[in-house]
């Protein structure tokens, strides 16, 4: 299906939506938000009745962005029945929005609108704005405005650029592309502050969760014959003194940065008796796919999944039951 009319037909829906709800997952990163809160700017401004949601609180390293202090996480937002246009961002089914069961409560129903570039979207949405080429979902958004002929002014470029800077690990991992590039230098253009942003997402680890760092570095594994480098972070370490949860995001794409090695995992230990996931990928190795098997889904050379047990170490790694 043509793009461009996916593009006018959310636009169309939005417009003529009695409110609309802008959804962005737990846990949430620069894309996730930087997305969620460009449209969260766009529909202020064109006097479109909206609400941010997430499970999770904005992290405080991401509350620069204009749009952020809109996100709630309440749930009873679902119980409103004036929320009938649903907008996800970044998510590649309901359940990873962490909206499953709220939006089969909801009635009536909404329209959802799914934007996303994840390959292994499930296209859960009743218009399904996806890009799998594009860098981010703040892409496929940056796509969309501009398709649609609306404005990127300053605050909607920065948040943008957030969204672009994160999920391109700062124009270093295989996510960057010439288009990557083309528009994050348009948004610069328009007066996004890419300095500000790159500060805030590559400036932002206390000492003692660089501390953390070199303990987590040190317990490394890696499997000769499956070409795999892992570790674990433990949900005490996280809550020692000094640590927050947005601090120790970071370590695998650092490591598949660095590290000799054709695929690393990153186990960390989460609220709620589950362990986080996180795949990467240097090589031609597609790891989407186990986490697919395992829950979750992402991209061919990045890919997360979550999973309840704990970590417990092994000789030859870590399992986790």
């Amino acid at each position: 299906m043509d793009i461009s009319y996916l593009h006018r037909n959310a636009l169309d829906v939005i417009r003529r939506a009695k409110r609309v709800l802008v959804v962005s997952h737990p846990n949430p990163d620069g894309d996730t938000l930087g997305a969620g809160a460009a449209m969260l700017n766009f529909c202020g401004r064109e006097g479109i009745p909206v609400t941010g949601y997430c499970q999770d609180e904005v992290p405080q390293q991401y509350a620069y962005m204009p749009g952020t202090e809109s996100y709630v996480n309440d749930k009873t937002v679902f119980a409103d029945s004036a929320h009938d246009v649903l907008a996800v961002f970044d998510a590649g089914d309901l359940r990873f929005a962490g909206i499953a069961d709220l939006v089969a409560r909801m009635s009536p129903r909404p329209v959802i609108i799914n934007f996303d570039h994840h390959a292994t979207n499930e296209r859960f949405g009743d218009i399904n704005v996806l890009d799998v080429t594009a860098s981010s979902t703040a892409e496929v958004v940056y796509d969309f405005l501009r398709t649609v002929g609306g404005e990127i002014d300053r605050s909607i470029a920065t948040c943008l650029l957030t969204g672009i800077l994160t999920d391109t690990g700062n124009f270093s991992n295989p996510a960057t592309t010439w288009t990557s590039l083309e528009v994050a230098a348009d948004l610069v253009k328009r007066g996004g502050k890419i300095q500000e942003v790159s500060n805030k997402l590559m400036r932002n680890k206390s000492l003692p969760s660089l501390r953390l760092w070199g303990v987590v570095l040190a317990r490394l594994k890696h499997d000769e014959k499956l070409g795999v480098s892992s570790t674990a972070i433990f949900e005490h370490e996280v809550a020692a003194e000094g640590i927050e949860e947005e601090h120790v995001e970071g370590i695998s794409n650092f490591l598949n940065r660095f590290l000799d090695t054709k695929v690393v995992l990153v186990l960390k230990e989460v609220s709620g008796n589950k362990v986080k996931g996180s795949f990467r990928s240097a090589d031609d190795i597609d790891v989407s796919l186990p986490a697919k098997i395992l829950g979750g889904g992402g991209h061919k050379k990045a890919a997360g999944f979550t999973v309840r047990g704990r970590i417990v170490e092994t000789a030859d790694g870590w399992r986790v039951e």
